[in-house]
C-alpha cells in the first residue's frame, strides 16, 4: 500500500533537497556534526582562573556557589529491555539503566553501509524484543540479534526508480511490531518486524531529515523543509501537519519528536520547539531559542539538533546557537534558560540535567532552576598540545550509575554523575557521531563506518 503526501511541489522539493546538502560540504567534523573545527583560525586561550567557558559562543558557565553544598543524588538504576524510540521512549526521557558500565568489549558486527563522501549515517539503531534495528547509508535496515549480532534480516528502501541514488536523513522506531522508517528519499515505510516485509509506504515532497517517533495510533516525523507529519500508524495516512519556518541551514543530525499523552513536542532547525495537540495538530506554544550577537556563520545556525525531552510537565530543549531551557509544558513559558550551545539530546536522572556542548563541556544542571552544579571539560583537540583537529562528543546516556559518552575520535567514556570525573575509559578505533544507546546492561556504539561495538 502507498500512500502520496502532496504538499509542496516540484520547485520546494527542490530546494529542501538543496538545504538537505547544504551543511555537508566542508567535512564531517568541521561542519554538521562539529562546526567549530577550528579549520586555519586561532584556537581561542581558556582563562587561567578556574573558569570553564563555552570557547565558541565567549560565554561563561560557572558552578552555581548555592548548589555547591548540595549532593547529586543519582535514581536507582532499573532494568530496561528495549530501546525502541531514537531516544528510547517517546517522550525522549530515558531512565538510568542497570549494568556496569566498565566498557569492556561483549562483542561487534557489521550494520550495513557506513558514511562515505556522498552520504551520511545519522540516526541512532532501536531495540524491540532482542532485535536491533538500523538504517545504513545505503537506505537499508538491517535487523539483527541484540544479543550476539546474528542477522534476521535485510531490507533496501532505496528507490529503483527516479534520478536520485543517495539520499541522507530519516531513522528508525519501533511499535507494535512494525518498524517504522523515515528516508531521506522522501517517504516513510511501516515494514514487519519479524520478517522486513513492506506493510504500507507513504510519500512526501521532500525528504525527511528526522527520525520517526511512534506514540498510540500515530507515527511523527519531520521532513527537511521542517513541515511535521502525523500519520496512521496502520495504514500511513495522513492525519495533520504543522508547517514551520523553514530553514536552509541545519546540523546533519537525526532528531524526532517528544510525545507524552496528548501533547507533541517538535524542534525545528530555526531554532523553534513547538508544543502540538497530538489529536489534530493545534498548536498550543512556541519558543525559539535562537541567540543574537553570534561569532561566526556556522554558530548562527540555530537548529535544535538533539531531541526535546519531556520529564514532569516540563521540556527541556537546546540549541546549536546556545540556548539551554527548560519549558513548562501547559503554558510554554520558560522556567529558565541558559547560554549553552549543544546539538545532543540532554539527560535528566532525578533533580539532575546533564548535557554537552559543542566545545565539548559537561554540565550538570539542576533542572528545575538551571543551576550549574559543575562542568568538566573533555578532550577538545585530537593533538592537544597543538590544539589542532578539533573533537566533537555525543551523549550522553546513563547506565550503571555512570554517564557513558562517545567522540568523532572512537573513545567511550564512563564519568561519574556527581562530580564529572572520567572513570572508565575504551576505544572503538572509528570516529562515532551516532549517540550511543543502551538496553539488557549492554551499551551500543555505531561507528561512523557502521560497525557495531557493545560494550558492558
Amino acid at each position: 500500500m502507498s500512500r502520496h503526501l502532496t504538499r509542496l511541489g516540484p520547485l520546494a522539493a527542490l530546494a529542501a533537497a538543496a538545504a538537505l546538502t547544504g551543511c555537508s560540504t566542508v567535512g564531517r567534523i568541521g561542519s554538521a556534526i562539529n562546526p567549530f573545527d577550528g579549520g586555519d583560525q586561532p584556537a581561542q586561550t581558556a582563562p587561567q582562573d578556574g573558569r570553564v567557558t563555552i570557547l565558541a559562543f565567549e560565554q561563561e558557565l560557572t558552578p552555581d556557589p548555592a548548589l555547591q553544598a548540595r549532593t547529586i543524588t543519582v535514581p536507582a538504576p532499573v532494568e530496561v529491555r528495549d530501546w525502541s524510540q531514537p531516544g528510547g521512549t517517546a517522550t525522549n526521557a530515558s531512565p538510568p539503566q542497570a549494568g556496569t558500565a566498565v566498557l569492556e568489549q561483549a562483542w561487534r558486527a557489521s550494520l550495513g553501509a557506513g558514511s562515505n563522501n556522498r552520504t551520511r549515517i545519522a540516526a541512532p539503531p532501536v531495540i524491540a524484543d532482542g532485535v536491533l534495528y538500523f538504517l545504513d547509508a545505503d537506505h537499508r535496515v538491517h535487523a539483527i540479534s541484540a544479543s550476539d549480532g546474528e542477522r534476521r534480516w535485510t531490507r533496501a528502501l532505496r528507490p529503483s526508480e527516479g534520478r536520485d541514488r543517495v539520499a541522507r536523513g530519516g531513522g528508525v522506531a519501533v511499535s507494535g511490531g512494525r518498524v517504522f522508517v523515515s528516508t531521506g528519499f522522501g517517504f516513510i515505510a511501516a515494514l514487519d518486524a519479524s520478517t522486513g516485509e513492506e506493510v504500507w509506504r507513504a510519500s512526501a515532497d521532500a525528504p525527511f531529515q528526522s527520525a520517526p517517533t511512534v506514540s498510540g495510533t500515530r507515527v511523527y516525523a519531520i521532513t527537511n523543509d521542517s513541515e511535521l507529519m502525523a500519520m496512521d500508524a496502520g495504514t500511513g495516512e495522513v492525519s495533520w501537519t504543522h508547517q514551520a519556518i523553514a530553514e536552509p541551514a541545519r546540523i546533519l543530525s537525526a532528531p524526532s519528536v517528544a510525545v507524552e499523552g496528548d501533547s507533541v513536542i517538535a524542534p525545528f532547525a530555526s531554532g523553534e520547539v513547538v508544543a502540538l495537540l497530538a489529536g489534530n495538530g493545534r498548536r498550543l506554544w512556541s519558543d525559539s531559542l535562537s541567540r543574537s550577537g553570534r561569532l561566526t556563520s556556522l554558530s548562527a545556525i540555530n537548529d535544535i539538533a538533539g531531541r526535546p525531552v519531556l520529564v514532569n510537565g516540563v521540556v527541556y530543549a537546546v540549541s546549536h546557537s546556545g540556548v539551554l531551557a527548560g519549558i513548562d509544558l501547559r503554558s510554554g513559558q520558560r522556567g529558565w534558560s541558559k547560554p549553552f550551545a549543544s546539538t545532543q539530546t540532554p539527560y535528566i536522572a532525578g533533580d539532575v540535567l546533564y548535557a554537552v556542548s559543542v566545545d565539548g563541556e559537561l554540565a550538570a544542571f539542576d533542572r528545575m532552576t538551571g543551576g550549574v552544579y559543575w562542568v568538566q571539560q573533555l578532550r577538545r583537540f585530537e593533538n592537544e598540545g597543538e590544539r589542532s583537529g578539533r573533537v566533537s562528543w555525543v551523549g550522553p546516556i546513563m547506565v550503571g550509575g555512570r554517564l557513558i559518552l562517545a567522540n568523532s575520535l572512537g573513545e567511550v567514556i564512563a564519568v561519574t554523575p556527581e562530580n564529572g570525573q572520567t572513570v572508565a575509559t575504551a576505544n572503538v578505533r572509528q570516529p562515532v557521531f551516532i549517540p550511543p544507546i543502551a538496553a539488557n546492561g549492554q551499551i551500543y556504539i555505531v561507528t561512523d563506518e557502521a560497525r557495531l561495538v557493545v560494550l558492558r
